[in-house]
């Protein structure tokens, strides 16, 4: 049993030294020491300038999401509004068929 727990110990020991190699060649070949990664920059805290109210930018992506879609939907009411308003109007204005009248079938009697 002796044997079979340094065996392991060893084996940790390689494993930990094969994952310090592997994370400094990670910081070598992606540098992100100096400069904030992609999924920290959404935990950045910005100052509101208007209201001075401290939020996440990503609370304010979704705020602004949350706005694009309230839009995108009263547009699509205002163009389901606009396409019945037409179709109503198509129903009461008839096409102008052939008049009585002088320019139509009494003129060509008196040639």
């Amino acid at each position: 049993m002796r044997v079979i727990k340094k065996f392991k110990r060893l084996l940790f020991g390689i494993h930990e030294t094969v994952w310090w190699v592997v994370a400094e060649l990670e910081d070598w070949l992606y540098p992100y020491h100096g400069r904030l990664t992609p999924e920290e920059k959404f935990e950045i805290r910005v100052k509101d300038p208007i209201s001075g109210e401290d939020y996440m930018v990503e609370e304010h992506i979704r705020g602004l999401n949350d706005k694009i879609n309230r839009l995108q939907d009263q547009m699509i009411d205002v163009n389901q509004q606009l396409q019945e308003h037409e179709s109503r109007l198509k129903t009461r204005i008839k096409p102008r068929g052939e008049s009585s009248s002088v320019s139509g079938k009494v003129k060509g009697m008196f040639e």
